[in-house]
């Protein structure tokens, strides 16, 4: 049978390399804030076994302390996965700390129950660990198995281990983990694959995260984070095919800011930036959540609505027009009031229209409302036709 100092040891050595893998990953990849906690709480979980190899005369229960808090760190990198604004940490760390602490320092005298308490300890963690990647959205589920498997077999491991102590006079009675060697060595062979695969776990997650950061900034304006063109089309193809299958309408707005180029020479291109950004943020405010808001290029912006009339658009349009003129944007000393004309087209469920060809008949729309005055809205008529004069927008 292994000695248990000797796996201790080698534990506590796999645990160093893989701190030292994710340290590397958490500073090339700063952004992903779970990835250091993960490497803190590894870092944690050394320390712990070098007090627990080193007992006596260091008291066991003080190691105890520390491994059972490591856990707890590990647990919040994972929450801070699924949530990156998640605040509070050092309070609810020292809440929990202080916690767990009393309850070891209480059981000081009883390696038994001491066990069981940091067994049960782990298994609750391992479930809350799990339950948290459930919760991240969009989540490709193979990730999420692979990370479940991982931590419920580390629980069962610590479920058994719990069950002989509370059980098995051989493990009732044992006053030092030689004695429970049986049970403790396979717990720490355990140990030593889990830290290799929650480390190489993490790594996979961070790279997820990664990537999908870099997916979402290649579908946002960088300036308004509404979808961009590229995102509208990709989109756009879903949402039209949906609609012919089921025989339901789709409505389109295209909206031009009234005179901007005057806004960015009387007050400047920063000025005429911080309208841009209130404009989306009028149109997110006015937007319902099946509806794809774009910014279609310069002060274009494009509103594509699933399931509406050409009457319900109407009703939509006019509140966008309505309350954006009565807004007034506020940008150092200076307050910027500006209109919008729209703009709209519906899809002919009758002909085989591409997303261009709803753009383009929306786009005829907003020139007539341009050509006769601004700060109206216009629906597409046959008897429209693209006219554009120079200077015109």
């Amino acid at each position: 049978m292994l000695d248990i100092n000797t796996l201790m040891v080698v534990l506590a050595v796999t645990t160093i390399v893989s701190v030292s893998g994710l340290l590397a990953a958490s500073i090339l990849n700063r952004q992903v804030r779970a990835i250091r906690y993960w490497a803190s709480g590894l870092a944690i979980f050394i320390v712990g076994l070098m007090l627990q190899v080193s007992s006596p005369p260091v008291p066991l229960w003080i190691s105890a302390v520390v491994i059972t808090q490591a856990y707890f760190v590990l647990w919040w990198g994972t929450r801070c996965y699924r949530n990156t604004e998640e605040r509070g940490f050092l309070a609810l760390m020292l809440c929990l700390l202080v916690a767990q602490g009393l309850m070891f320092f209480l059981l000081r005298d009883s390696l038994r129950f001491s066990i069981m308490f940091h067994s049960a300890i782990v298994v609750v963690v391992s479930a809350m660990t799990v339950i948290e990647l459930w919760r991240v959205p969009l989540l490709q589920r193979a990730v999420f198995w692979v990370w479940a498997v991982i931590w419920t077999l580390h629980a069962l491991l610590y479920l058994r281990r719990f069950g002989l102590y509370l059980r098995d006079e051989a493990y009732i009675n044992a006053t030092d983990f030689q004695m429970a060697v049986s049970v403790e060595s396979l717990n720490y062979l355990e140990g030593i694959a889990f830290i290799y695969g929650f480390s190489l776990m993490c790594v996979v997650l961070t790279t997820a995260s990664l990537q999908d950061a870099l997916r979402y900034q290649a579908n946002r304006d960088p300036l308004t984070n509404l979808f961009n063109r590229r995102a509208l089309e990709e989109t756009a193809i879903k949402v039209l095919g949906l609609s012919r299958r089921n025989g339901r309408p789709v409505a389109l707005l295209l909206m031009d800011l009234d005179r901007f180029k005057t806004i960015n020479d009387q007050h400047g291109h920063k000025t005429g930036d911080q309208v841009l950004i209130a404009f989306a943020e009028h149109l997110n405010d006015h937007s319902r959540v099946p509806d794809l808001i774009c910014r279609f290029g310069g002060e274009e912006f494009l509103v594509l609505l699933p399931e509406t009339s050409l009457s319900e658009a109407q009703g939509i349009a006019e509140r966008i027009r309505t309350s954006w003129q009565k807004k007034t944007i506020s940008v150092e000393s200076a307050a910027v009031k500006a209109t919008v004309s729209i703009g709209i087209a519906e899809l002919k469920q009758h002909e085989e229209e591409s997303l261009f060809d709803l753009v383009e008949r929306a786009d005829q729309a907003l020139y007539q409302a341009k050509d006769q005055g601004r700060n109206r809205i216009k629906s597409w008529s046959h008897d429209y036709r693209l006219a554009r004069v120079d200077g015109l927008y």
